[in-house]
């Protein structure tokens, strides 16, 4: 029990270390090694197994700081879509005019805007995340380690 608690102590030190550079930014994400997968649980809390991170995640570098984005059913780890014209959007509304809102599917998890229809017209209702210098949205990624 003690080696596990070392090692996911250590974890962290590690990532930054071994991964990330000081004052490093790399927009590219990157596949999770196996050891940092621990620390990435312990910063998401995540009742998942290191295989299952390693497999449904990814990592990048933000000013040195090693950062994971758990990918989800309805979470992008990867840039967004900052658009104001979606043309999933405009497909859902020519078939289905004045609907109170465009699902997701219809208008990619990648957008970062609710969208509704008005007559066959996609209309954004709100921001619903927001984006960082590097074009990823905020919400989805946590910084691993202190």
């Amino acid at each position: 029990m003690m080696v596990a608690i070392s090692a996911l102590m250590l974890a962290p030190q590690v990532a930054r270390a071994q991964i990330c550079r000081a004052g490093e930014t790399d927009a590219a994400t990157r596949a999770i090694p196996e050891a940092v997968a621990p620390a990435i649980i312990a910063a998401f809390h995540a009742n998942m197994t290191s295989p299952q991170v390693i497999r449904n995640g990814v990592i990048r570098c933000v000013d040195g700081q090693l950062m994971a984005c758990l990918a989800g059913a309805n979470l992008n780890c990867g840039k967004a879509d900052t658009s104001q014209v979606n043309r999933g959007a405009a497909e859902w509304c020519r078939t289905h005019p004045n609907a109170d809102f465009v699902p997701a599917f219809a208008s990619g998890h990648q957008t970062i805007y609710d969208w509704r229809c008005d007559g066959s017209r996609p209309m954004i209702t709100r921001q619903i995340a927001h984006v960082d210098k590097d074009g990823f949205v905020v919400e989805h990624w946590q910084r691993v380690g202190t």
